[in-house]
């Protein structure tokens, strides 16, 4: 078999590995995802309908909808959890394939691009940030395809302001994960030397970087429209605890356990082991540290890992941004290892313990996630024993937090109006509580406590919407929570005992 032909079937395998990945969540028991629950509540109501006077649409402008979208169309026809689960399949395997792209964009053609893996599946995938996801998969695709364009024709440019702006309304940190990529691109185009690829006459490189700007002024315009009309309450940065989070790779970890310290100690080591060969492998060459364009992503990676150690993990209406920063940053580190020139032989090491380690983070998280699939089909069981169209109030005794939005799957495939979806107080999400709904509602959404000192009153009053069914769910059912303990004394006087199984009890209103 000659070299080529051995590459050949390299990429081939490496693309097969990163689709094998991908539906790896399609088999496993259970994949909570603490948002992504609710995000599929929200979808549903896109599609079937809002009920009145207590969702309504956001009149703001919202980037986060693609996912929801997305959701949406796979719930026409699919069930809410299936839909949910082809989702995550897809981002895992574009977040995967987008860094085979933009490697291969950069020139590289090593395996190693396989380093990657652990980073597919980690703490923002099982958090259900699918429009992050969605937008960071879709942002290094986009980049990878306009990087290849060496002379874009008028049809290029018109596809690059639509995919663009279809980037913006996925999410606007993928936005700027693209212009960050695709800009400094231009740039090296502009002033750096030119790697074949690229145009030489200077005047066509500044027509190329100028039609670029053109391109993607309607997203970068309604970026900024966006984030100037939302207020932002910066805080304190706590660079120690983020050194300590990178060093830790928190981005990779799933379930936060001590259990998974061997998975990131494994992976420290893999990335620390392909660092040096890369090194190694450059000082032997002819001016080894003479910034290329293949370099681009290094450069970026360190500018990411500038504004970790700067930008406080919460913006006010944005959170887990560090997360967002780091996995964005290793991901781009990734690009670079795998772009470097590097005999295969090299590569074979790092590639082949990557491999082991994802094989067998997967396989742990297959055992250590299969026993929430009983809660989680409990809660579906005791939705089916709600009529069509009643008001439900849940209380949670939850104390897991990967179940920490799981009151959503009362809603999720069935016609129930469902008083709890936190989206919908951020502003930041396509729906928001309706103005109309009454003041105690909105006061009991916005409270963490979520104390019921405020029920009878409503109850006593008739109160629209009419709150009919109450639905407590947790295995720990005496909690102290201030909800659980006002409670006691409404449900023995406005409600009687419904449906009940080892994990739900639902309540109905006496009429």
């Amino acid at each position: 078999m000659t070299t080529s032909q051995s590459g050949f079937w390299i990429q081939r395998g490496v693309v097969l590995v990163l689709f094998l990945n991908a539906i790896w969540i399609l088999t496993i028991p259970s994949f909570p995802t603490l948002d992504g629950w609710t995000h599929l509540h929200t979808a549903r109501m896109l599609f079937a309908g809002l009920p009145d006077g207590v969702y309504c649409h956001n009149p703001g402008m919202v980037p986060n909808r693609v996912g929801h979208l997305l959701l949406g169309v796979l719930q026409l026809a699919l069930p809410g959890l299936i839909a949910e689960r082809i989702l995550l399949a897809l981002i895992i395997f574009g977040v995967g394939i987008g860094t085979y792209a933009l490697t291969r964009a950069f020139g590289g053609r090593s395996p190693l691009v396989l380093l990657v893996l652990p980073f597919t599946v980690g703490f923002l995938l099982v958090m259900g940030f699918h429009n992050f996801l969605l937008g960071l998969g879709g942002a290094l695709l986009l980049s990878a395809w306009w990087i290849t364009r060496e002379r874009p024709t008028w049809l290029s440019w018109f596809l690059l302001t639509g995919a663009s702006l279809l980037l913006l309304y996925t999410h606007t940190m993928g936005l700027v994960l693209f212009l960050l990529i695709t800009g400094a691109h231009e740039l090296y185009g502009l002033f750096g030397k030119a790697d074949g690829a690229l145009e030489t006459s200077p005047k066509a490189r500044r027509q190329r970087l100028a039609l670029f700007l053109v391109a993607c002024a309607p997203a970068i315009l309604l970026f900024l429209v966006f984030n100037a009309s939302r207020s932002s309450s910066w805080g304190q940065v706590d660079r120690a605890g983020n050194l300590g989070e990178l060093f830790n790779l928190r981005s990779m970890r799933l379930l936060l356990g001590p259990e998974e310290g061997k998975f990131n100690y494994a992976m420290k080591l893999t990335l620390v082991v392909s660092l040096l060969i890369t090194m190694i492998t450059r000082t032997g060459r002819e001016r080894p540290w003479r910034l290329l364009h293949r370099d681009i992503p290094l450069v970026l990676s360190l500018a990411l890992l500038v504004l970790y150690f700067i930008v406080p993990d919460s913006s006010g209406y944005a959170s887990f941004i560090t997360m967002r920063l780091q996995l964005m940053a290793l991901i781009l580190l990734v690009v670079w290892i795998a772009s470097q020139p590097m005999p295969g032989m090299l590569a074979l090491a790092p590639t082949v313990m990557v491999l082991l380690l994802q094989n067998a983070r997967l396989q742990f998280f297959h055992h250590e996630l299969a026993p929430l699939a009983a809660p989680r089909d409990l809660l579906l069981d005791a939705a089916e024993a709600l009529p069509a169209g009643a008001v439900v109030l849940p209380i949670s005794n939850e104390g897991n937090w990967l179940l920490g939005h799981a009151a959503s799957l009362l809603a999720v495939q069935r016609n129930v109006v469902l008083l709890d979806n936190y989206e919908c107080g951020t502003g930041y999400f396509p729906l928001v509580w309706c103005p109309s709904l009454p003041a105690p509602l909105h006061a009991h959404f916005a409270s963490a406590e979520h104390s019921l000192e405020w029920l009878p009153a409503y109850i006593e009053g008739n109160t629209i919407p009419k709150i009919d069914h109450i639905v407590l769910f947790g295995y720990d059912q005496k909690t102290g929570s201030c909800a659980a303990t006002d409670l006691q004394i409404e449900l023995a006087c406005y409600y009687k005992p419904g449906y009940a199984n080892a994990y739900v009890q639902i309540y109905d209103l006496i009429r």
